[in-house]
């Protein structure tokens, strides 16, 4: 994975260690140097934001209605299970016990670069994901090219 332009991208396999902790890949030091924030997604894995696109992404939550209950859920999901995090000098940090409950994670992780994010997966998981997606992309290409840029 790499972090150029357009952010993070491609995918890299990490363990948890007894301690919970999971390494930062060392091309994403950098840019989480000053901490980040994990929160939880929608598709059961973590979400790993930079401050500044953390700043982007609790804006574009906070822009929803609370009057709607899928706007007040969206933000019960990041902000009641978000953590600010800050590594060691090893580039390491604690995964919370809750996020690891909630994303099923328990040894073996896929940490998968999505743009502006990145997404932290249990190997598991993250496998039945690509197989979701595999099924998918004929329909989702079709969706994209149909946009204007």
């Amino acid at each position: 994975m790499t972090l150029i332009g357009v952010g993070f991208l491609g995918e890299h396999e990490h363990r948890v260690d007894p301690q919970g902790r999971i390494s930062i890949p060392a091309r994403f030091r950098e840019a989480f140097k000053a901490g980040f924030v994990l929160t939880k997604s929608p598709d059961k894995c973590i979400e790993i934001y930079t401050p500044s696109e953390w700043q982007s992404r609790a804006q574009e939550v906070m822009r929803g209605s609370i009057n709607q209950i899928k706007n007040r859920r969206m933000r019960r999901i990041n902000f009641s299970g978000a953590y600010q995090i800050e590594p060691d000098r090893q580039g390491r940090f604690q995964l919370p016990q809750t996020l690891r409950d909630y994303a099923d994670i328990k040894e073996d992780v896929i940490l998968a670069g999505s743009g502006t994010y990145i997404e932290l997966w249990s190997k598991e998981s993250w496998a039945e994901e690509l197989l979701a997606m595999d099924s998918e992309a004929f329909m989702l290409s079709e969706t994209t090219e149909a946009r204007e840029y």
